[in-house]
C-alpha cells in the first residue's frame, strides 16, 4: 500500500502569499499542527509547524519562513515507511510531492494509522495471540503452516525483535475466538504464548447454552 491513493482531499496546504496569522487559522479550522508551503509553479516550498509559527508577528508573510530541502515523500512511498517519519519527526501531516518538488497534496496521522489499523485487520472480528520464541529458530511459514492446518486463517501478524534476549515476539490476528487448539499446538513446538486477547469466554458460552436448555425443559 503506498500513500499515493491516502492524499487528503480536504485539508489544504498554505501559499507562500499567506501571512502567519492566516497559517494559524487554517491549522485550527483543520485539526493539525503542521501544513506545507506552496510556491510559484505548485513547488514545495516549506513546512510550517505550529510551534514555530506562534514565535512570529501574525503579518509576517510565509515566503519569508519557507525552506529550501522541507521535508516530503514522494507518492510512491509505503505506508510502513510513511508512518516511521511521521513517529520521527512527530508530524501531524507528510507533504506529498514529485521527485521533481511538484506538490500533490498530503497524507495526515489519523488517515496514514487509520490505514495501518485496517491493514492489522483491527476491525476483523477475532483473537489476537502473542508469541515468543527463539530468534535462530524462527520461521514466520512454519509458524503460517501450524495454525493454517488447524482450520485458522492469519488476518494479519507482526513481529518484534527482542534482540538483547535472543527472542521475536509476534503478534498474530486470526479468524477465531477460541485458540485453545492453537496455543496447544505452539506451546508443542517450542513456542511461548505471553498473551491472548478478544478470546471468546468459551465456559460462559457452555453455561448459557446449558441455562437455555434448561429454560426449554
Amino acid at each position: 500500500m503506498i500513500v499515493q491513493t491516502l492524499l487528503s482531499p480536504t485539508v489544504p496546504a498554505l501559499s507562500v502569499g499567506d501571512t502567519v496569522g492566516q497559517a494559524l487559522r487554517r491549522m485550527t479550522e483543520h485539526g493539525v499542527d503542521h501544513l506545507p508551503v506552496v510556491g510559484a509553479e505548485n513547488r514545495l516550498a516549506g513546512l510550517l509547524s505550529v510551534d514555530h509559527l506562534i514565535a512570529q508577528p501574525l503579518d509576517t508573510m510565509l515566503v519569508s519562513l519557507t525552506s529550501p530541502e522541507p521535508l516530503y515523500i514522494t507518492p510512491d512511498t509505503h505506508v510502513f515507511d510513511a508512518a516511521r517519519l511521521m513517529q520521527k519527526h512527530r508530524m501531524s501531516v507528510l507533504p506529498v510531492a514529485s521527485n521533481e518538488g511538484d506538490y500533490l497534496g498530503l497524507v495526515t496521522r489519523p488517515t496514514l494509522f487509520g490505514q495501518l489499523a485496517a491493514m492489522l485487520a483491527t476491525e476483523e472480528p477475532g483473537a489476537i495471540i502473542v508469541l515468543e520464541g527463539e530468534a535462530r529458530d524462527f520461521s514466520l511459514a512454519q509458524l503460517a503452516h501450524l495454525i493454517e492446518q488447524n482450520d485458522v486463517r492469519i488476518l494479519s501478524v507482526s513481529t518484534e525483535d527482542e534482540s538483547s534476549a535472543g527472542l521475536i515476539r509476534t503478534t498474530l490476528k486470526l479468524n477465531v475466538t477460541d485458540t485453545a487448539r492453537v496455543r496447544a499446538v505452539m506451546e508443542h513446538h517450542g513456542y511461548r504464548v505471553v498473551a491472548v486477547f478478544d478470546e471468546a469466554d468459551a465456559d460462559l458460552q457452555g453455561r448459557v447454552e446449558a441455562f437455555m436448555r434448561y429454560l426449554e425443559v
